[in-house]
């Protein structure tokens, strides 16, 4: 599926977005726009990493002069 968000084409590999995944998109758009850092949390089975690649990848295509965007995540045994 394909959704505009704060003005960019968004590629969502699913039918559905929930209302949370939206959000925590805009949030990550925000941070992009901005050029600063993010600290994004959502519950596990959210689907958080396929929001964040999807968003990061759709950024990309939109702005190829954005440079690299790094992505570090981590799960509770590794705390």
């Amino acid at each position: 599926m394909r959704f505009e968000l704060d003005g960019l084409e968004v590629f969502f590999p699913y039918d559905r977005i929930y209302l949370e995944q939206y959000q925590y998109m805009r949030s990550l758009k925000a941070a992009l726009d901005s050029g600063g850092h993010a600290l994004l949390e959502m519950p596990t089975g959210t689907g958080k990493t396929v929001c964040l690649l999807s968003l990061v990848t759709s950024y990309q295509y939109a702005n190829p002069g954005c440079g690299k965007l790094v992505y570090c995540t981590r799960t509770v045994p590794e705390m």
